[in-house]
């Protein structure tokens, strides 16, 4: 009988011992046991800034433009090129280091709640404030920045700056609207911007000024015809604003080809990389003769926009795609490639040129082509290879060791200009929109714009597309400016080239891939998963 109590009170006692073990574990839905150690918190932020993903991926967002074409559909570009974008088929577009952040609203809202557990944390570390201020900074800026890219993909999003447990009301989520988001961001990089000022700031890290290029472009998005649909100057004046405060701060880095090979005074922010943190842009774009991955392909559609250096545009097209040539331009139809914009060498490998010692043969039956021996799966469609981003002196096999580091620009001063004269373009200073422009094009000696009236807004934004081609900016802008369905009456197009016997070739255009165009594709839809999962509380944007 003694034994039977002993042996009672024995389990009594563990089981009240095992209790308060339970009690003591550490919750799972939330982060604990880092914030008052500084470098796990350092390497916390720090981690945060995978969350501001490069474009170097096997499929730039150019992809889903009138930029590029991708052979092998990576991102699922077609779907967006085709217009068969559904609420259902959106959540198959993952965020992931391959493809384009492109279906961004469960990534970046798991990101933004670990941003908000560490300002609900933050406070109760004990190091020193100059340090916790500047993580502070570094974390309005990431928030900011990921609120932004859900703004422009999704239009009206919940604005959420609390923690939500595993057993809290998803319900209660709803959409704010544009212009709130807009606000809320502002204020983000405001404070950030003055955090920031505090510390000195390693190369890679938001920066005061970094805060300043985002609100540009935050505030230009929101002043435009999409967003801004009764035309209210005042938020063309913050976006002129907020561009004019980074003038003069920066400069157009000399070489245009280079400017994104190597850092330089024109970048404002970036993301860098070492020889053991690399990318493989040479590889995943490279020519399929030269053992590429061939991703990449630029299409016609941009290439008959880089003007003639005497700053015609070289042709236009008929109903047929037949090519009737602007007789001012210079344009020669056997030399097709001849005297454009320099931009157009530094961004572009056609059919003749030369690259690493080999020349490129997009030609029917060139070693380039579909119809080559090499990868012949790989090689363009449109007669056209990538070159902007692409280093000459790194391997482009996409097996190589080689591996690229060149910088993914986020922000550069070109940008800023071109944000700039488009905000005082519309506020109707003319002379200072022509002067942002003409620096930009005065780079690459490229004859100055004297346009005025609604002939200077299409060259404004015909110089954006040019200067910024193929840097992720091509499918807002069109969508922004409500030109989606004009660009979309245009097919993805590419150069048909034959080669006679004699050596002589005839340049023909030709249809690569179908476009359609429905005007709910101007947002991106809301995954039908997460409006399921809101229990109706979401909206789900027009159309889908």
């Amino acid at each position: 009988m003694r034994k039977i109590k002993y042996l009672i009170v024995l389990t009594i006692s563990v089981i009240f011992t095992s209790c308060n073990n339970i009690l003591d574990i550490e919750p799972k839905d939330r982060i604990t046991g880092i914030w008052t150690n500084e470098a796990l918190v350092e390497s916390y932020v720090h981690g945060m800034y995978n969350s501001l993903q490069h474009g170097f991926c096997e499929a730039l967002w150019g992809s889903l433009t009138d930029e590029l074409h991708d052979v092998h559909n990576n991102g699922g570009a077609w779907i967006i090129q085709r217009g068969e974008l559904t609420s259902d088929n959106i959540s198959t577009l993952s965020t992931t280091t391959t493809t384009p952040s492109f279906n961004k609203w469960g990534y970046a809202y798991a990101r933004i709640r670990d941003i908000n557990e560490f300002f609900q944390q933050i406070e109760s570390s004990d190091f020193e404030d100059k340090i916790k201020n500047r993580l502070k900074g570094e974390m309005k800026f990431i928030r900011a920045y990921l609120y932004s890219e859900l703004l422009w993909r999704y239009g009206d999003v919940p604005l959420i700056t609390q923690v939500f447990a595993l057993d809290d009301d998803y319900t209660t989520v709803k959409k704010e609207s544009y212009d709130k988001v807009v606000d809320f961001i502002v204020n983000e990089l405001d404070e950030a911007a003055v955090l920031l000022s505090q510390s000195e700031i390693k190369k890679g890290r938001a920066t005061p000024d970094a805060t300043v290029a985002l609100k540009s472009r935050v505030l230009l998005y929101a002043a435009s015809p999409l967003n801004n649909p009764s035309n209210d100057l005042t938020k063309w004046e913050k976006a002129a604003e907020a561009a004019e405060a980074l003038i003069d701060k920066y400069t157009l880095y000399h070489d245009y080809k280079n400017l994104f090979l190597e850092d330089n005074n024109e970048i404002i922010f970036g993301r860098y990389f070492t020889k053991s943190i690399n990318h493989n842009i040479n590889g995943l774009s490279g020519a399929n003769s030269l053992y590429g991955g061939g991703h990449n392909h630029p299409a016609e559609n941009i290439v008959m926009d880089y003007e003639m250096i005497n700053g015609e545009l070289p042709y236009s097209l008929d109903a047929s795609n037949n090519i009737i040539a602007n007789p001012g331009s210079g344009y020669d139809p056997k030399n097709p490639y001849l005297n454009r914009d320099p931009r157009f060498y530094a961004s572009i490998l056609y059919d003749g040129c030369i690259f690493q010692d080999h020349e490129i043969e997009t030609f029917d039956g060139g070693i380039d082509s579909p119809l080559s021996s090499v990868l012949p799966w790989n090689a363009t469609m449109t007669g056209y290879y990538l070159y902007k981003f692409i280093d000459p002196s790194k391997s482009v096999n996409l097996r190589t060791d080689d591996l690229s580091t060149n910088p993914w620009i986020f922000f550069r001063y070109g940008e800023i200009l071109l944000n700039y004269a488009e905000a005082k373009f519309e506020l109707g200073d003319e002379d200072a929109a022509r002067k942002s422009i003409n620096l930009i094009r005065a780079r690459v000696n490229m004859p100055p714009v004297n346009s005025s009236g609604i002939d200077l807004r299409n060259k404004i934004r015909h110089e954006r597309r040019i200067e910024l081609a193929f840097e992720g900016h091509r499918f807002f802008d069109v969508r922004r400016w409500k030109i989606l369905e004009e660009v979309s009456t245009k097919q993805i197009l590419g150069m048909q080239i034959r080669k006679a016997q004699n050596g002589d070739k005839s340049y023909d255009i030709k249809v690569v891939a179908p476009v359609a165009y429905y005007e709910q594709h101007l947002k991106l839809p809301i995954p039908r998963t997460e409006i399921d999962k809101s229990g109706g509380a979401l909206i789900q944007n027009t159309g889908y």
